[in-house]
């Protein structure tokens, strides 16, 4: 396993640039959880999750004087609640440096909360039919945590950036929680929402009803599945979704990174995690090419990526680190060739 493609990316011509935000609009917590796109203009778009928390997680075999072990959660004393807020922002094109950044407007859409995650988690930002969308889950509309992509288009107009629409996908057979899913840039309103077995999702936007809920109503729309076919990988922690699919080359393939989450508890009975990614190529008919084997960013127990977008013959691939620090990685093309493939 590569434990560390941050560093191989840097010894062989590229970059990796931490994406900070003032410590008024970050609150002093913590970022994470970045999405980035190439908007149609050739502007490089992020998305930075702010969360209302600071991590403190044990990564030495330390233990933490406090009931939950070796992942410890720093909450405000007057807000225990773990809360996401999304910051859109231009990015330098050449130094990944942040340009602006606006904190998204969700006020036209929101209900109180009724449940401990409140707002809209690792949004992955797109674009389909010249519309700008994020979308992510949300599990704060019903007591029991039931979590729900949602499909949100946003406006951006000078530093104002809004929320417009929030309509949330219901999927069958109903399940408790939905999230992970990753938008197929080069086919609107399909989503690919597991990869082995591959099962592609299309929502219908037209399709549109209404739920009411404990706080409010909710717009909903349909979906359903498209193409499913089993890859056969037999990974034994499966493959979630993490970055867009983007189109890749000249022969209708398609790239994307994943995230294997390894679930464990320690002898204390608390709950731990390791998280991997690897690289996916498809081709046009949606059978895998390659599958790298499984590498980390930065070497961290918890590290997330969000997007990927291809700009002069790089990768920009951003991802967050211990839900406390936020990064783009400029990695050239070529340095495909330097990773280990198990397809």
């Amino acid at each position: 396993m590569l434990n560390n493609l941050a560093k191989l990316v840097i010894n062989n011509g590229g970059s990796i640039t931490p994406l900070i935000l003032s410590e008024e609009q970050g609150r002093g917590m913590g970022l994470c959880n970045v999405s980035i796109l190439l908007d149609d203009n050739g502007e490089l778009l992020a998305n930075i999750r702010n969360v209302h928390y600071i991590l403190y997680h044990d990564e030495f075999g330390q233990n933490f004087h406090c009931r939950w072990g070796v992942l410890s959660y720093l909450n405000p004393e007057d807000d225990i609640k773990l809360r996401t807020f999304n910051y859109f922002c231009k990015l330098d094109p050449d130094t990944l440096e942040i340009l602006s950044s606006n904190e998204v407007d969700t006020s036209l859409n929101d209900i109180e909360p009724v449940w401990e995650f409140i707002g809209l988690e690792d949004v992955r930002l797109f674009r389909w039919e010249g519309q700008l969308y994020y979308c992510g889950v949300r599990r704060d509309v019903k007591d029991t945590g039931e979590g729900r992509m949602e499909l949100c288009k946003l406006d951006v107009k000078d530093n104002n950036v809004i929320e417009a629409t929030r309509e949330r996908i219901e999927v069958d057979p109903h399940t408790h929680l939905e999230k992970n899913w990753m938008p197929i840039l080069d086919m609107p309103y399909h989503f690919v929402r597991w990869c082995d077995p591959l099962e592609i999702i299309k929502v219908d936007p037209n399709d549109k009803s209404k739920q009411r809920v404990e706080k409010g109503v909710l717009d909903i729309v349909s979906s359903k599945v498209v193409i499913k076919k089993d890859q056969n990988l037999n990974l034994p922690l499966g493959l979630r979704g993490s970055s867009q699919v983007i189109p890749f080359g000249d022969e209708g393939d398609r790239i994307c990174i994943t995230h294997e989450t390894d679930f464990y508890y320690h002898q204390n009975k608390k709950k731990d995690a390791q998280y991997y990614h690897r690289f996916i190529i498809w081709d046009k008919d949606w059978n895998i090419k390659k599958i790298s084997k499984q590498f980390k960013f930065m070497g961290a127990m918890i590290e997330f990526c969000c997007g990927m977008a291809i700009k002069d013959n790089n990768f920009i691939i951003t991802y967050g680190y211990q839900d406390n620090a936020a990064y783009a990685l400029k990695m050239p093309i070529n340095l495909l060739d330097k990773i280990e493939w198990t397809v």
